[in-house]
């Protein structure tokens, strides 16, 4: 006789989820629809998936090497990590705050200025008259002066049923042109640019008539239990079921953003004609049914073409036959978010040397102008997103994002967003405590905490900096910044400030030459710029004016949806951009090394 099924109660959410014995929490949790922390997608790395089960007998605990596990402390209040506990009878699993994804802070940008309509999309008066040359009718788009357009059979019925005076809305492209739909009467036409992102999705939806944006949406990457890092997603998508996974979850998160922008917009998503999207290259391979696992090689092949598909495949909630359309990759880890970085900043149509920058989990790097560019990646990882740290999450309601320490007394003043108590510590709030923390004597030039130094305590793993105390935080628990932390956050920085000195002494350009910094996403938008020069992220650069593009990836799809000439600039981009891979360089590694210092600060 088969047992009956384990069932575990998931709280704050009071889902009940259905379990044999022995699965593992984490897989449980995300059967619940609950996005919890997973950085390292569940292979027990990261030490975030925190839950905390009643009875504590409950669940059998895995042995598996990490680098962060749970103290003596957590443990005693009954904490076990998701990722590394099965569930052996029925319980209650509470899925605590520090551990619980939140809606993040998004930023909408200022969309690409100057882009005149001239969409892939437009509409035509249709005649439909008999062919003297076969039996049947033919169709005559009035006004167009274009290939002749394909025509499917559904749609050639609906010409005929509805015969003159309708009009047909038609995709336009070098490759070919096919008509879309057919309407009664003209109406106005719709598109949606969406930024594909590792852990948010944010999409534009735009008249294409007048270029304005008329409804927005925002969605977590529901792929991100599966992993943050997008070596991890990659592994994930080596199979046909992980990829089918992925797909979907990617899918879905589309999805929520196109029924919110339409919502907002008053529109039926069905009248959408158009979708670009712009996404890393591993993003894109995934949306579009690829096998990720080939982009784990150091020589994996790229096509620099706009990859395109139907919208039926991902099963979005526009009309099946509705063209996706992606931006080019320029490498493996240089995708066509990076080209949407590259239209908004102008650079690829600027006469003045630029250096772009969009830092997250991997650190994309582009140098250059209109007559040449080149550009590279490197393994930043998660620190610059709040990921990989102890004290370390998003950038979300609870989140210190400024940090500031009184030299004199080591006092540490803070903001946290949203205001309250805060949970953790986000990328700029990092950055900032790093070089406030430098500046007050509390770390010394290799980033090591000074024992004895004002806020400086002994820890579990090494010497720790108080942050905010247990009283004060949201946990109950200290926010510190521990000796490892530090050693990540280090390394993270030197391999930006190396893979820029790779580029820099490459083409043999000096840092005064550079006139703009582009800097993109949340980074660009949130970190403080003295913290960044001073922490040594990136070089100063005396004669450079500073640019925040915000999401410039979505920006990027923006153009290129409203705009076919903007499309086949970031076509051309791609193609004529030069890669350097840091893997195969050998004057990265000196230039990390020497990287891995906090710079003097300027006396100034």
């Amino acid at each position: 006789m088969t047992p009956p099924p384990l069932r575990l109660l998931v709280e704050p959410s009071g889902q009940v989820v259905d379990a044999e014995p022995g699965e593992r929490l984490l897989d449980l949790v995300r059967r619940a629809g609950i996005e919890i922390e997973s950085i390292c997608g569940g292979v027990g790395e990261c030490g975030k998936c925190r839950v905390i089960v009643t009875p504590r007998d409950a669940v059998e605990e895995m042995t598996v090497p990490g680098r962060h596990g749970l103290s003596t402390a957590d443990r005693a209040q009954g904490y076990v990590l998701a990722c590394r506990s099965r569930l052996v009878r029925d319980a209650v699993l509470m899925v605590p705050v520090e551990s619980r994804i939140l809606a993040p802070k998004i930023l909408f940008p200022a969309l690409v200025e100057g882009v005149e309509p001239e969409p892939a999309v437009r509409i035509y008066p249709v005649t439909v008259e008999a062919d003297p040359f076969s039996i049947g009718t033919s169709v005559r788009l009035d006004g167009y002066r274009g290939v002749r357009p394909r025509v499917g059979p559904g749609v050639l019925a609906c010409l005929q049923r509805v015969g003159n005076g309708c009009h047909a809305v038609i995709h336009e492209e070098e490759e070919g042109t096919r008509i879309l739909r057919v309407v009664p009467e003209p109406e106005p036409l719709y598109g949606l640019a969406v930024d594909l992102g590792t852990t948010t999705v944010a999409g534009a939806l735009v008249d294409l008539g007048s270029g304005r944006v008329v409804g927005t949406g925002v969605a977590l990457n529901r792929q991100i239990t599966w992993g943050e890092e997008l070596l991890t997603r990659c592994a994930v998508g080596r199979t046909p079921t992980g990829r089918q996974t992925l797909r979907t979850a990617a899918a879905e998160s589309i999805s929520l953003v196109i029924r919110s922008a339409a919502r907002e917009a008053g529109i039926s998503p069905d009248r959408i004609d158009e979708v670009v999207i712009a996404g890393n290259t591993v993003m894109t391979w995934i949306a579009a049914g690829r096998d990720p696992s080939p982009l784990e090689l150091v020589d994996a092949p790229i096509d620099r073409r706009m990859i395109g598909f139907d919208a039926g495949e991902l099963d979005l909630p526009v009309r099946p036959g509705t063209p996706v359309r992606c931006l080019p990759a320029i490498s493996r880890f240089v995708g066509g978010d990076v080209v949407g970085d590259m239209l908004t900043a102008g650079i690829c149509s600027s006469e003045e040397l630029s250096l772009l920058a969009d830092l997250g989990t991997n650190g994309e790097i582009v140098l250059g102008c209109r007559e040449w560019r080149a550009c590279t990646s490197c393994a930043s990882g998660p620190a610059f997103e709040g990921g990989g740290i102890s004290c370390g999450m998003r950038a979300m309601a609870g989140a210190i994002e400024r940090v500031r320490i009184d030299p004199s007394s080591g006092a540490v003043e803070y903001d946290v967003i949203g205001g309250g108590r805060p949970r953790g510590c986000c990328g700029s709030g990092l950055i900032d405590a790093a070089c406030a923390m430098y500046r007050a004597g509390v770390l010394d030039f290799s980033g090591r905490l000074i024992e004895g130094a004002p806020g400086v305590q002994p820890g579990e793993e090494g010497h720790e900096f108080v942050l905010v105390p247990p009283t004060e935080s949201a946990t109950g628990r200290a926010i510190t910044i521990s000796e490892q932390d530090m050693a990540y956050l280090m390394d993270s920085k030197a391999a930006v400030l190396g893979a820029v000195t790779v580029l820099l002494d490459r083409y043999r350009i000096r840092t005064d030459q550079i006139r703009h910094l582009h800097l993109a996403g949340a980074f660009g938008a949130f970190v403080d710029l003295g913290s960044v020069f001073g922490f040594g992220i990136l070089p100063e650069l005396p004669n450079a004016a500073v640019h925040g593009i915000g999401n410039g990836s979505l920006s990027g799809a923006y153009a290129a949806l409203l705009s076919r000439s903007r499309r086949r600039e970031a076509i051309e981009c791609a193609a004529s951009t030069v890669y350097i891979d840091l893997l195969v360089d050998p004057a990265f590694m000196d230039a990390y090394t020497a990287a891995l210092r906090i710079p003097e600060p300027d006396p100034r």
